[in-house]
């Protein structure tokens, strides 16, 4: 894995731009360069793929959940999230909201093989971690609101060997160290469509970085398929692919 993370990042923008009437390696390029210039927001985003962000469904204790699309494959965040209920909407008394503790930790399976089998990476770690809040309260028998807290963290770190730094952009790459942290408030909305299953979108509001992020999703009883807008990112819209067990 002598460029796993930083040629994978130059892969998955040529193909965010296939679709684009542009000069493919320019646009290449220029968003690489975007992502050395902030490597750790980059990383970041795709994180944010994984986190577990929604309250638990009514009547359920807790949760797990892993994230598999972008994350799991084919960036290898061997990743796991977890939700716990603290109390159902109004079982303290009438009107009171459901509360949920929510968290979840990641690790980049491929920086480790890269360090132990690599002639050129002398080290290489990253990985996160998110904890928080959620509290949802029902204003229809067919609509519930959610409003929350997290605060996210995640580390960068990869150095290659004296003499096989690699050259992009004209620039010798030797290492960087580098890191992500914020807190967040978190509103948003959802729908059942059936047993198990809803609609759900959310908005993400980054007090460090005033950065905004939203999601639409379905959540069905296993998996959940949605959208992850960052307006800020290099890749502004990622496709995401999770699955998680509610109990």
């Amino acid at each position: 894995m002598k460029r796993t993370i930083l040629l994978l990042t130059a892969l998955l923008c040529f193909n965010g731009a296939a679709f684009a009437a542009i000069d493919l390696e320019s646009k290449g390029m220029q968003m690489l360069g975007e992502v050395l210039a902030n490597p750790a927001a980059f990383f970041y985003d795709f994180q944010q793929d994984l986190e577990g962000t929604t309250p638990l469904p009514p009547g359920k204790t807790f949760g797990i959940q892993t994230g598999l699309f972008p994350t799991t494959i084919p960036l290898t965040y061997l990743n796991v999230s977890g939700k716990l209920r603290l109390h159902g909407e109004g079982r303290i008394a009438p009107g009171v909201p459901q509360l949920d503790l929510i968290g979840g930790y990641w690790d980049m399976l491929a920086a480790k093989m890269a360090t132990k089998d690599s002639d050129t990476i002398d080290s290489a770690k990253f990985g996160g971690y998110y904890m928080g809040a959620i509290i949802s309260a029902s204003v229809s028998p067919r609509v519930r609101t959610f409003w929350g807290y997290k605060r996210s963290v995640m580390a960068a770190k990869l150095a290659f060997k004296a003499g096989q730094e690699p050259e992009l952009l004209g620039t010798t790459v030797s290492s960087f160290n580098t890191g992500f942290k914020d807190d967040f408030v978190i509103a948003g909305i959802e729908t059942p469509k059936g047993i198990g299953k809803l609609w759900s979108m959310q908005l993400n509001y980054g007090l460090k970085t005033q950065t905004f992020s939203s999601k639409v999703s379905w959540y069905g009883k296993v998996f959940e398929l949605g959208l992850n807008i960052y307006p800020e990112g290099v890749l502004v819209i990622h496709p995401v692919w999770n699955m998680h067990l509610n109990f």
